[in-house]
């Protein structure tokens, strides 16, 4: 405890104040009650009454009495005391703090919040109290307001280890696996290893992709004490990727399996993830070696067929239908966690906003590519005859679930318009284009499908060079004028938005969002 800011003056008169923030309200008691625990103390705990003999005013030891409660497990006890203390010193900064960390300490996160708050508002120039506010907002899952807290505190204390060390883990919890590194290489000292940063250090340099720099973190981590669990697999694989991306495919899957211990996955989960990995950051020539093993070892998987041509570079004019079947039936039961938890997927819902600014009511819709419906339950708004097609029965099975669809079909796209001309109002296409790379025979299809007036939403991930180009992930980029070029004869562009699609590897994929309407 630092020492004591309060002198007996600043104390008097006696005060009782309402703390309200949030919906929190934090009430201190009146001169009476504050005089009523004190009495009850001094006679009840001998380490109370000694403090009230050393100190003349009953602020100074109500504020050690409440620590003290603190230290042997108390809050509730604490509480009392700090909230006392402050009936007669409201203006007294560290008590506000003393009595934030008692209420955290009983889980009372948004009482506690609210005493840092009132703490800066009384002084906004201590960089502990800031920190103290961004670990409560934490708490509260408010990730903005934790960001912006640490970074006050940063900006008062550029060297406060525990504010680099709280960003950092912040950053990695939003997936912004590179900032986190920044962050947590800031906290540790030359020289000194702690396994905790060491530890968080190697899981975010694994995220980032950094593998060999992984490794050693976690080989740093593992000077201190051994490890185990989700530490020891990660360790194992940082060592393997790294080994791979020096051209050792073979000797870095022998070594696997001593690496990870009594965490060793099947090298069938290893090349996977590794591939994954490898391709989404740029380690093409790494990943095409691990995709042609997996390859070697089940040569009929259209997946990684697919993807090795993508990552090879290879011409492609459309994703092989076998392919889109096979990776999302077996996408299919994790995909909405992985693509809005994981990835921060929002088109459904964004684009949907962009028709509604058009049409409050469509009649007849129809949800080309539906997945497991995400973008139903926005489209219901608009009407209740919607269609969903898709490839994937595992998708569509999903998309059942949620009640949204008057009729759900399996169906390429391009065969599904060509039986249906004129029959929809609205054909919706969330991220559908990206398994397009030539256009024109897609967008006639949709032209002829659509009723006049009616309106076409798409999104597209966006292209500098070429019309199109396939992309490492399996997916196509287009250029926006090309599009633009294919859909000049039979629609006109009403709506258009720049967005983040999707993040992948840590980074937002640059898109857009279009609505046309039909001429």
């Amino acid at each position: 405890m630092t020492g004591d800011p309060i002198t007996p003056e600043r104390c008097d008169p006696p005060a009782v104040t309402m703390l309200t923030g949030d919906g929190a309200a934090v009430e201190l008691p009146d001169a009476d009650a504050v005089q009523q625990r004190v009495a009850r103390w001094t006679a009840d705990f001998p380490d109370f009454a000694a403090l009230r003999a050393r100190h003349r005013h009953p602020v100074l030891a109500l504020r050690r009495f409440g620590v003290l409660c603190r230290q042997s497990g108390d809050d509730q006890r604490a509480i009392e005391a700090f909230t006392a203390a402050l009936s007669l010193a409201p203006d007294e900064v560290w008590l506000w703090r003393d009595l934030a960390g008692a209420f955290q300490g009983a889980s009372g996160f948004d009482l506690a919040t609210c005493c840092a708050r009132q703490a800066l508002r009384i002084d906004p120039t201590h960089a502990a109290t800031w920190l103290q506010y961004a670990v409560l907002a934490g708490n509260l899952d408010n990730d903005p307001l934790a960001e912006d807290a640490y970074r006050r505190a940063l900006s008062l204390d550029p060297d406060l280890a525990d504010a680099h060390f709280g960003l950092g883990l912040l950053q990695m919890k939003t997936l912004r696996f590179a900032a986190a590194v920044a962050s947590l290489r800031r906290v540790a000292a030359p020289g000194d290893v702690d396994a905790v940063v060491s530890l968080s250090l190697g899981h975010a340099l694994y995220m980032a992709a950094q593998f060999s720099e992984s490794a050693e973190a976690f080989a740093q981590a593992a000077s201190v004490a051994p490890l185990s669990g989700h530490s020891l697999q990660k360790y194992a694989r940082a060592k393997t990727f790294a080994a791979i991306i020096t051209g050792d495919l073979a000797q870095a899957l022998a070594d696997y399996p001593a690496l990870a211990g009594v965490e060793a996955e099947p090298l069938r989960d290893i090349t996977r993830d590794g591939f994954a990995l490898l391709s989404a950051y740029g380690y093409r020539a790494a990943a095409l070696a691990v995709g042609k093993f997996r390859l070697a070892h089940d040569p009929g998987d259209p997946v990684q067929r697919h993807l090795n041509d993508a990552v090879a570079g290879r011409a492609i004019d459309a994703v092989p239908t076998d392919y889109v079947e096979a990776y999302f039936d077996g996408f299919a039961a994790g995909f909405d966690e992985r693509l809005v938890g994981v990835l921060a997927y929002r088109v459904p819902q964004d684009l949907a906003a962009l028709v509604g600014r058009h049409r409050p009511a469509v009649a007849r819709m129809l949800d080309l590519g539906c997945g497991t419906g995400l973008a139903g339950e926005y489209l219901a708004g608009f009407g209740a005859d919607l269609v969903g097609v898709d490839l994937s029965a595992q998708m569509l099975a999903q998309a059942a679930r949620r009640g949204s669809y008057r009729a759900l079909v399996k169906s390429e796209a391009i065969e599904f318009l060509a039986a249906h001309p004129a029959s929809f109002d609205l054909v919706f296409a969330a991220d559908v284009l990206i398994y397009f790379g030539r256009l024109d025979e897609l967008i006639a299809a949709v032209a002829r499908a659509t009723s006049p007036d009616g309106l076409f939403a798409i999104s597209i991930e966006r292209a500098l060079m070429a019309d199109f180009e396939i992309l490492p992930s399996g997916r196509f980029a287009h250029r926006e004028s090309y599009l633009m070029s294919l859909t000049e004869a039979g629609f006109e562009l009403v709506e258009r938005a720049d967005t983040a699609l999707r993040l992948e590897a840590g980074t937002a994929v640059a898109g857009v969002l279009l609505v046309f309407r039909r001429k």
